[in-house]
């Protein structure tokens, strides 16, 4: 007898999941846009003529003790405006489920980013392993640094050690 997981747990509502299945030590999900419409990212106008679709592979938390691989269907779209210099265009998913140009799931850059800042380096890349997160120290590191915010304030007080005005 198979065993069905619902569908629902899988994926956020902005997806349809078209297939399910579990295949040794790994979970294949395959969920693809409830809309029928994509907005031009440069004019912003509303299109239904979609050109091709490909397949995304971004990578996810696990689903238990199973690796889970999804393969999202990404469409492409005509801009039907007439001035607008994009032709074409991809749909695109909030940043807050997969983000533009992303290899992996929101979930799972915001536990990368914990894990990042609570332990560093190469330590939490072994401790990820253990929890079958599909990441590396380098992945680690550039997660942290592309979320910390930037504190480019102005400067107030320079002290002695910080200023001089000749070498040596």
């Amino acid at each position: 007898m198979g065993r069905r997981l619902p569908r629902a747990s899988v994926a956020s509502f902005s997806f349809a999941v078209e297939a399910v299945k579990i295949v040794g030590e790994c979970v294949e999900v395959r969920p693809r846009s409830r809309n029928l419409s994509a907005a031009c990212p440069d004019c912003g106008r509303s299109s239904r003529r979609f050109q091709s679709r490909y397949e995304r592979r971004p990578a996810d938390l696990p689903f238990g003790s199973r690796r889970v691989e999804l393969t999202v269907v990404t469409r492409r779209f005509w801009c039907e405006a007439v001035l607008c210099g994009r032709h074409i265009f991809c749909e695109r998913f909030g940043d807050n489920v997969l983000a533009r140009y992303g290899r992996g799931t929101q979930r799972l850059e915001t536990i990368v980013h914990h894990l990042g800042q609570a332990l560093g380096g190469r330590p939490v890349a072994a401790f990820a392993d253990r929890l079958m997160v599909p990441v590396n120290n380098d992945t680690l590191l550039r997660v942290v640094r592309r979320r910390t915010d930037d504190r480019n304030e102005d400067l107030k007080v320079i002290g002695i050690d910080d200023f001089a005005f000749r070498r040596g």
